[in-house]
């Protein structure tokens, strides 16, 4: 059973609250929902759940949807695995990120089983998030994927499956899950973030070469 924890919006200010004002901040507030528009995969007039880890790629996701859609069209979810000592700063920043933008957040906690962690954080994110969507009546799973992710996605499954599946990377659209930053590679997302101002802060465990993927990013890009 997953522990649900709903921080739910009190008198939200209006867009874009209480955000730095600077000309500088706005402009990289709409270069990021300008990449959103542009990916073509969310429709204006409607609404969903954005994956939310506290992380710059997915404070860009939020913020340039909020920008776009307005926040009472934006869920975000965060799931707090409880894995490393910090995990809770990590849901700190979320909170922070979301109370600046006027989201409404929902955290949950769920327990993981003992077998490839990366593999099972990965579906219950997608997990809680369809049934998040499904439950509000919302259209689309959103996440914060770029450039660089999509990059070492297809280096990660050349190197374990070599095949057409590799090449297909990561598509702008599956389903529900659309990834609408997938134009913007990791660089330019953060610079973008730190432009505006927004909370978010670095996963540690990103840096860790017990991971392929870690390995791929850090090494071979």
């Amino acid at each position: 059973q997953a522990a649900r924890v709903l921080i739910s919006r009190s008198s939200p200010a209006p867009w874009p609250g209480p955000l730095p004002l600077r000309h500088m901040a706005g402009t990289a507030l709409e270069s990021l929902a300008e990449a959103i528009r542009s990916s073509g995969v969310i429709a204006q007039g409607s609404s969903g759940v954005a994956l939310c880890s506290g992380g710059a790629d997915s404070a860009a996701l939020a913020a340039g949807l909020a920008r776009v859609l307005g926040p009472d069209a934006v869920l975000a979810l965060h799931l707090n695995y409880g894995l490393r000592p910090d995990s809770d700063q990590d849901e700190a920043a979320c909170g922070e990120l979301c109370e600046r933008l006027g989201l409404e957040l929902l955290v949950e906690r769920p327990r993981l089983g003992e077998g490839n962690v990366q593999a099972e954080a990965r579906e219950a994110r997608y997990a809680a998030a369809e049934a998040l969507r499904r439950q509000r009546g919302l259209d689309w799973v959103a996440t914060g994927h770029t450039r660089t992710d999509l990059a070492e996605t297809i280096l990660y499954r050349l190197a374990t499956s070599p095949g057409r599946r590799a090449l297909l990377g990561l598509r702008l659209r599956r389903g529900v899950v659309v990834r609408p930053l997938l134009a913007l590679d990791r660089e330019r997302v953060r610079a973008l973030v730190t432009e505006a101002g927004l909370p978010f802060r670095d996963d540690p465990t990103n840096a860790d070469p017990l991971y392929a993927r870690n390995r791929i990013r850090n090494e071979v890009l």
